[in-house]
């Protein structure tokens, strides 16, 4: 079973992909989409999960939910990037898993409200990875609340 990790974001998405079987899980990708302006950000967006979803043939996406914001036009623009990635997950017929931005960091760290250096330095240590992108790390942190949450413990 493969999962496609993903922590949206308005010009920096996160993505990974977790190999899991049986009740142990692998890092097969990870990295960031990234987009400088609107509106082309979200073709860039909806190009680079279609790129990571040829290649990688993941069967679920596990997504970070939104979350409210201080600005309106931040959430409005989040929005859009999320309407791409859930209409490029049904494209491809992934089943679709959202968690919260608590239930990440708690799967990842124990704590629902760390902050993200703590989810950065836990993915680091968890998969041995080094890398330094928080978005990065956020989407892991997501597939691997997934497996946590749907495989490890079964809930």
């Amino acid at each position: 079973m493969r999962v496609l990790g993903i922590d949206p974001g308005n010009y920096k998405t996160g993505f990974s992909i977790l190999e899991i079987s049986k009740k142990e899980f692998r890092l097969l990708a990870s990295g960031v989409i990234t987009a400088k302006k609107k509106p082309e950000n979200l073709k860039v967006i909806c190009d680079g999960l279609e790129e990571i979803i040829l290649k990688y043939n993941p069967e679920e996406l596990a997504l970070e939910s939104s979350f409210f914001g201080k600005n309106p036009q931040s959430l409005i623009r989040l929005g859009e990037v999320r309407g791409i990635i859930l209409y490029t997950s049904v494209k491809h017929n992934l089943q679709l898993f959202e968690y919260t931005p608590q239930q990440v960091k708690n799967a990842i760290t124990g704590y629902g409200w760390a902050d993200k250096d703590k989810v950065l330095e836990n993915v680091k240590s968890i998969f041995n990875v080094n890398i330094s992108s928080k978005d990065e790390a956020d989407a892991i942190a997501v597939s691997f609340c997934h497996f946590v949450r749907r495989y490890k413990n079964g809930v």
